[in-house]
């Protein structure tokens, strides 16, 4: 029998693992190579300088229906830069064309700048802005980067803990690991909150299925235990869910409506009773009552409009949403990076959706009518809240929708997906295993041809005829170089392949402790 490896490992290596894949984008990515960077960068220095809660402001911009929403934030003039918009929805553009003159000649001197992002919560850019403000250049941004990438290495990293060693649901591993789309991973290594917001929701999700639906014996779920710490990192997670971004207490309460609403009423009692769970949901309920007033008294929920689709009404907008805009939102969820300007080659695509459709199917098959009750709503309220700011929003603001928008409930879906096909038993024990491993040797290595394609449009641009396949040539290299960015992502990609071979191996020997079928291969340490 192979001895179960410790779960602090495991943990190390999911963190070292997450971290190093958030860092490679870091690294690869050019000033304002993300989506909105440029305005939370702005926001961010802002913030640690102070600036925390700016008046609202506009911005006319030409060819936009109506002026942009924001605030005006005073920051140290190195961190606005003017050229990075040149490669911004021209993926033939590399990012040469970034004009070094344009840098401030003093650029700790204070200047105005704008930023459309300015009324968000300040929680997470006073946490990553100061590299910003003490170093106004690519040295400050990169370790201001890295730092974003790191906290959510850490909840990726807690919630793999929480599933092996306080839930012991391994199974849980395969839906995570599909929840942590390569999209996800390269917002953690820009300046965006949208990125901590989906790792903290997978950990949010991944602690609280087991906490709220048990873990124990299959024919008594009212009966089994509350882990307090499946809790605490439930209410942790939740609360920086609700600070990240306006729609952060929606995401919350998604996660709280679908699953405390079809836990039953002898499990919802047993939870009442527990003197944790009286101290965590009055903490979740303050954050997103905070947020919720932060945002009302900023005017934070007026939207950026886009040009496209806008004047458009209703019906109008419903009928281009079913024919084009579904499609998109399911390929941004998965990875349309940079400014969302350019698609990957269909089969990136087609690889995550048989992972995804593989959990999905398998546990509406196996579920009784109350899983598929939580899988059906889970994926409703994903697309419920982008739907109707496209259908409802387009004609005023445009088509503004994301799949990345829609991620923080997304990822609930696969992770009840995972935790359906794990509890009805559908995979025994030798199998279990080896489908967690084989989910990550598919997914695992489309995050490096994320990475490298993104690099290689950023280099060369994607232009007319053969297209380039070397990311390390081009006309323009990250100031670290294309080289390190590919080995720090590949060295992350190892770390994780590495954990869940670990966390697996001891399962396939039939390492004991599991009830019924189930595979229990870490043991807390």
């Amino acid at each position: 029998m192979t001895p179960a490896p410790p779960s602090r490992l495991i943990a190390i290596l999911a963190f070292l693992g997450f971290f190093a894949v958030g860092g490679g984008w870091a690294i690869a990515l050019p000033w304002d190579g993300g989506p909105d960077e440029q305005a939370h960068i702005t926001r961010a220095a802002g913030v640690v300088g102070g600036d925390v809660a700016a008046p609202p402001d506009y911005l006319t911009v030409p060819g936009f229906p109506r002026p942009l929403p924001g605030t005006r934030q005073t920051v140290p003039s190195g961190v606005l830069r003017k050229s990075p918009a040149c490669f911004a929805f021209k993926p033939e553009q590399p990012a040469s064309c970034l004009d070094e003159a344009a840098r401030a000649p003093r650029p700790h001197a204070p200047a105005d700048g704008f930023s459309a992002t300015g009324r968000y919560h300040p929680t997470y850019h006073a946490v990553v802005g100061w590299p910003l403000r003490i170093w106004p250049d690519d040295t400050g941004l990169l370790l201001a980067r890295l730092l974003s990438a790191a906290l959510s290495a850490a909840f990726l990293a807690a919630a793999t803990y929480a599933v092996l060693a306080w839930a012991r649901r391994p199974f849980l591993l395969a839906g995570l690991l599909v929840a942590a789309t390569p999209l996800a991973l390269h917002l953690t290594g820009v300046i965006n909150p949208n990125g901590l917001e989906i790792t903290a929701a997978i950990a949010m999700w991944a602690a609280l299925i087991p906490a709220v639906l048990g873990g124990g014996p299959i024919d008594r779920p009212a009966e089994r235990p509350v882990d307090r710490r499946l809790l605490v990192l439930a209410g942790v997670a939740a609360a920086v869910v609700a600070w990240t971004r306006p729609s952060g207490p929606l995401a919350v309460a998604l996660a709280l409506a679908v699953l405390v609403g079809t836990a039953g009423r002898a499990r919802l009692a047993r939870l009442a009773r527990d003197r944790a769970a009286r101290l965590v949901a009055p903490a979740v309920a303050a954050a997103c009552l905070t947020s919720g007033i932060w945002t009302l008294a900023m005017k934070a929920t007026e939207l950026v409009p886009v040009p496209g689709g806008a004047g458009l009404g209703p019906a109008e907008a419903l009928r281009v949403v079913a024919v084009e805009r579904l499609s998109f939102y399911l390929k941004s969820m998965v990875g349309q990076f940079g400014w969302l300007d350019f698609n990957m080659p269909p089969a990136f695509y087609a690889v995550w959706f048989a992972a995804a459709g593989f959990l999905l199917l398998a546990a509406l098959a196996a579920g009784t009518g109350r899983d598929r009750l939580r899988l059906l709503l889970a994926v409703a309220g994903a697309f419920a809240l982008p739907l109707g700011m496209d259908v409802f929003g387009a004609e005023s603001d445009g088509m503004v929708a994301q799949g990345r928008y829609m991620l923080p409930c997304a990822v609930g879906a696969a992770l009840l997906a995972a935790y359906t096909v794990d509890e009805r038993g559908l995979l025994a024990r030798p199998f279990a295993p080896s489908v967690t491993r084989w989910l990550a040797a598919v997914v695992l290595p489309a995050h490096l041809a994320g990475l490298a394609y993104t690099m290689i449009r950023y280099q060369h641009g994607l232009r007319p005829g053969v297209p380039a396949l070397n990311p390390l040539t081009g006309e323009w290299h990250p100031p670290l170089g294309s080289a390190t960015a590919l080995l720090t992502a590949t060295a992350g990609l190892i770390a994780l392949g590495t954990m869940t071979w670990l966390c697996t191996r001891a399962a396939r020997s039939g390492n004991a402790g599991a009830p019924r079928d189930r595979y229990t291969p870490a043991a807390a340490s």
